[in-house]
């Protein structure tokens, strides 16, 4: 498994329809290019695709991988209950990880997680790969403002 692509994205709610109800059209250069990062993944068609969202569980100390099978969510948060996602994660990969991080005595894991829910940094980019019909997201890796989403392939 290696990584194959690394893209970094803006998630403003209000770039999802359901949520911008029209004032999505004041961003169109970023759905625009949102939506080629979108083409470029699905092209791709990736095993996994590794999501780090500033809005979900961040430590200072320790690099925090979403534990379990799967996550859902939606933005209902931002008047759009009807916009909802259900993921499954890749176990395996998690797995590895973790495994990795412990050997070579990384501060990362898979404890500390507080809420099971998907944030709405991961939902927004997660509106744009699946209407481009990617890969399935597999795994969710909150850790960091600064980490890229990146795409990874056996």
């Amino acid at each position: 498994m290696s990584i194959v692509a690394a893209f970094m994205v803006p998630h403003p709610p209000m770039i999802v329809p359901d949520v911008g109800r029209g004032s999505e059209k004041q961003i169109e250069k970023t759905i625009r290019a949102y939506e080629k990062v979108a083409e470029e993944i699905a092209a791709l068609r990736p095993e996994t695709i590794i999501i780090s969202s500033p809005h979900s569980i961040m430590y200072a100390d320790y690099f925090h991988i979403s534990p379990g099978s799967s996550a859902s969510g939606s933005l209902s948060d931002f008047n759009a209950p009807n916009v909802k996602f259900n993921v499954a994660y890749d176990e395996e990969l998690v797995n590895l990880l973790v495994g990795k991080a412990k050997a070579l005595h990384f501060p990362a894991g898979t404890l500390g997680e507080k809420r099971r829910e998907l944030d709405h940094g991961t939902m927004v980019t997660l509106w744009f790969i699946l209407k481009k019909k990617a890969s399935i997201i597999a795994i969710h890796s909150p850790a960091a403002t600064y980490f890229p989403n990146f795409i990874s392939q056996s």
